[in-house]
């Protein structure tokens, strides 16, 4: 017989095979299944609109558009009146977390294209610039080149009468 290791059990392992039970957690039955939510920027407009509805949102899609609407300058009030519900329901939504998480991605993505549009506009206004410098140099040099002119004209006048 072998020697025992650290890993017997002291049962007898050749009588019965062993057999692997696989493990299992149990499971919740007040569980959504998870979805691959994604965010719609339409929603947001179709609420200032006047066409959205609370009731027909969910609430990640509610925590989305209320975020937004906030985002944009909206009071709960205005809010409320858009999406035709309580204002207790908004302040509610207000305080969901989803609803913080929604309101600071729309924050970054709004200093985002800003900061991009801002770049765009000094693209441009540096492209202007520089337009407007080449434009001002041939200026200059027309300028130069019509007083050379000028007085390779007073020159050879000059040496005519000489």
């Amino acid at each position: 017989m072998d020697e025992p290791t650290l890993f017997d059990t002291g049962r007898d392992t050749t009588t019965r095979p062993r057999t692997r039970t696989p493990l299992t957690t149990p499971r919740r039955t007040d569980c959504r299944p998870t979805t691959n939510w994604q965010p719609d920027e339409h929603l947001i407009t179709a609420a200032q609109a006047g066409q959205l509805h609370i009731r027909n949102l969910t609430q990640e899609d509610r925590s989305w558009v209320v975020a937004g609407l906030t985002a944009r300058g909206h009071t709960a009030e205005d809010t409320a009146h858009m999406l035709r519900c309580s204002l207790r329901l908004i302040k509610q939504i207000r305080a969901h977390p989803m609803t913080a998480v929604s309101l600071y991605a729309q924050t970054i993505a709004v200093e985002a294209e800003t900061a991009r549009l801002q770049a765009k506009t000094t693209k441009r206004a540096h492209a202007y610039e520089l337009e407007d410098l080449r434009m001002t140099a041939e200026r200059y040099k027309k300028q130069r080149d019509d007083l050379i002119d000028q007085l390779a004209k007073q020159a050879r006048r000059a040496e005519a009468k000489a």
